[in-house]
């Protein structure tokens, strides 16, 4: 710092800075989210249906972690714990649907018709393995995207949990 004209110089404290060697300090890049749609993969531990509520449920955990570490985090936590909150909907709504509406049909037949046991079971399992699917793609693109620091929007998802308005 020059002093102006007619002052003295103001007396410097401390010691000289360290010349800098070698590399410089690591940092870690800021967080992106991608914890949050990689939980999805727990949908594949091999216990039926129960698997997808526990990876919805973390999915929708992690989310309260993952939104103190940086906007696009928060962002991506956010559309994970969405898409994770409409897998456990769907996947009720399924094995619901199978419990109620498997014996009503079986238990329907007409005069001289037999009905096809097994036949509503069949179509909501086909229907969940869509689901599994549709999880599958989501999380794959989500864990990818995330990984770019990019937020993803999951097309399907139902907006359980909106933008928090400060």
């Amino acid at each position: 710092m020059n002093p102006e004209p007619g002052y003295p110089a103001a007396p410097e404290y401390g010691y000289p800075a360290a010349p800098q060697y070698g590399y410089a300090a690591y940092s870690q890049p800021p967080a992106s989210g991608t914890v949050s749609w990689a939980m999805g993969f727990l949908c594949f531990i091999p216990i039926p249906y129960v698997s997808f509520l526990i990876a919805g449920i973390v999915m929708a955990a992690v989310y309260r972690s993952q939104r103190r570490k940086g906007p696009v985090a928060a962002e991506n936590a956010r559309f994970a714990a969405n898409w994770g909150l409409t897998v456990i909907l769907a996947v009720v709504v399924l094995v619901g649907s199978a419990i109620v509406v498997g014996p009503v049909l079986a238990s329907v037949d007409g005069p001289g018709e037999e009905g096809v046991p097994g036949l509503s079971i069949a179509l909501i399992l086909v229907a969940i393995f869509g689901v599994g699917i549709a999880h599958l793609v989501m999380i794959i693109i989500g864990v990818v995207r995330a990984s770019k620091a990019e937020v993803f929007r999951c097309p399907l998802a139902i907006r359980f949990l909106r933008t928090p308005h400060h």
